[in-house]
């Protein structure tokens, strides 16, 4: 009886641990070592293709690029076209930076310009996208998600806005801190997504939402100076 007793305390306490680590995301890496490895992948990256979009910017941002969609050759050549805020309207432009050289085409001219995404800053270990990940603060445990039916370990966090410049030009208020999101590939820890929403520039609101999608990691490609 006794050992009956016994075999059947030991089947319950079993099933008890068994629901107990169901509930939880023990397959789940961890957030910290998940972001480091992330840092390192994309630092190894020599080019790749970009989504950008953001919604509720003010019309006085920096940088007022609502979306833009393109390729960025490491460490200093990109090359898209972008939808940015004119006097209250949205305009499609065309962008490329190579170097500290940047060129934008506006109604069919290009021309000579400055202040536009600088692929420098974006590649820069300091100030780029790994940057952005590094100081991601208080990241959540990962969960299974996908971008664009990649699947990918999603944490959420939060960024001080500084580490934003080189999407949105600076400007964020001191000691700001915004809701972020990131999807790092399970496969080959590159972040595949990452979502930024708060004040990261004039004009922001709480409302303000960004988010940055990278894909074609390695891609071949050739952009050179328009004029």
């Amino acid at each position: 009886m006794f050992r009956r007793s016994a075999y059947g305390f030991l089947l319950v306490l079993l099933l008890l641990l068994a629901a107990c680590g169901g509930s939880s995301n023990s397959g789940a890496p961890d957030a910290h070592q998940l972001i480091t490895k992330a840092q390192a992948a994309i630092q190894k990256v020599t080019a790749y293709h970009f989504n950008l979009k953001a919604v509720n910017i003010g019309a006085n941002a920096v940088l007022p690029i609502s979306s833009a969609d393109g390729d960025i050759k490491v460490p200093d050549r990109l090359k898209a076209t972008a939808n940015a805020l004119f006097a209250g309207n949205n305009v499609q432009v065309q962008l490329i930076a190579i170097g500290n050289q940047q060129y934008i085409n506006v109604f069919g001219a290009w021309q000579t310009t400055t202040g536009l995404l600088d692929p420098r800053t974006l590649s820069d270990p300091q100030t780029g996208v790994a940057a952005i990940l590094g100081h991601i603060q208080n990241p959540g445990t990962p969960t299974d998600s996908n971008v664009g039916g990649r699947s990918c370990w999603y944490i959420k966090g939060k960024l001080d806005p500084s580490y934003l410049a080189g999407i949105t030009g600076g400007g964020a208020p001191a000691g700001q801190l915004d809701d972020v999101s990131a999807c790092i590939g399970k496969s080959d820890n590159l972040p595949y997504q990452i979502i930024i929403t708060g004040v990261a520039t004039q004009g922001d609101t709480a409302k303000t939402v960004r988010t940055f999608t990278l894909s074609k990691f390695g891609e071949q490609l050739n952009i050179q100076a328009p004029i």
